[in-house]
């Protein structure tokens, strides 16, 4: 199922006026291209929208290893600045996003970038949208990057893409993400097993857990796989039904949860962030993570399954 995205175009908004822009998606099904080809269309068109030097300025080379950067802080990125492309490529960029990314994970994504831009201002202005490989005659991946927002996606021209991400998200102050938070602070009780934590050492988002940290998914309790199997799904709720779909996919590929280990970081969790809580989180495969950080005193989130089942 293709999903069509009806945008008004995103300048200078206050964060009442992104409300009322949310509330106005709306979809409208239809039985067209599937995902793949109806993505690879839409990247088309956006980069086919941009004049000569925005294109130069957008597009890279698929092997520049600018794509597997992962980088929370702010400033300069690879690619086109969104304050720079006019209303009608604003547009199609929002409609390649919005096969990405889920109605709740563009309002998220919104509140990161009004977080960080602060009081009015064109919030998404300064981020940075690069497309890695040409959609119009080859493999490509499609990125948004700046200032605790990274979302990138791989399409391959034959196959099906065995990477997923990085997908990096964050929030400071730690204000955003709170029910991403509540469910794994809320899953701690229920794992009542020490070796799960490791004391005194922070769990830092962009690295891969360690041979043998935690403990294995299959040592913990009924209830607290359901804890962590839902802090998982609230994790994949961002993005687009499609795109859950392929995660799974690469999870089950990569070992499932009967190959995932579990550990938590730096201290007990007993409280958010915001509340003074400083502990991490982990749940890591061969190749594959996804992880929460608050002992930097902000929030830190990734997702990311590199190509060849390591880092």
């Amino acid at each position: 199922m293709q999903f069509v995205l009806h945008i008004l175009p995103l300048r200078r908004l206050s964060m009442a006026g992104a409300s009322v822009l949310i509330s106005l998606f709306c979809f409208t099904p239809c039985y067209a291209l599937k995902f793949e080809d109806s993505f690879r269309q839409e990247v088309g068109r956006f980069i086919e929208s941009l004049d000569d030097d925005q294109r130069a300025l957008c597009l890279h080379d698929l092997a520049d290893k600018r794509r597997w950067e992962m980088r929370y802080t702010g400033g300069k990125r690879s690619g086109v600045m969104i304050r720079d492309l006019d209303e009608n490529q604003r547009s199609l960029m929002v409609k390649v996003l919005s096969m990405v990314l889920s109605p709740h994970g563009w309002k998220m994504a919104n509140a990161v970038a009004f977080q960080d831009a602060g009081e009015g201002g064109d919030a998404l202005g300064k981020y940075w949208i690069t497309c890695f490989g040409d959609p119009r005659n080859g493999d490509f991946a499609f990125r948004l990057a700046e200032h605790h927002l990274t979302v990138v996606h791989l399409e391959l021209a034959d196959d099906v893409a065995n990477e997923f991400g990085p997908i990096l998200l964050g929030a400071n102050p730690a204000t955003l993400w709170k029910e991403d938070e509540l469910a794994l602070l809320n899953a701690w009780p229920l794992i009542g097993n020490e070796k799960a934590l490791i004391e005194g050492e922070r769990g830092i988002a962009t690295e891969s857990m360690n041979e043998g940290e935690g403990i294995d998914f299959t040592a913990l309790s009924g209830e607290a796989q359901k804890a962590i199997q839902a802090a998982w799904a609230r994790r994949l709720s961002v993005f687009t039904e499609e795109i859950q779909q392929r995660v799974n996919q690469l999870h089950v590929k990569r070992g499932g949860w009967t190959g995932s280990r579990v550990a938590y970081y730096n201290e007990v969790p007993t409280k958010r962030c915001i509340d003074g809580g400083r502990w991490d989180f982990k749940c890591g495969l061969p190749g594959m993570l996804w992880a929460f950080e608050s002992s930097r005193g902000h929030i830190h989130m990734s997702l990311w399954v590199s190509a060849e089942g390591e880092e």
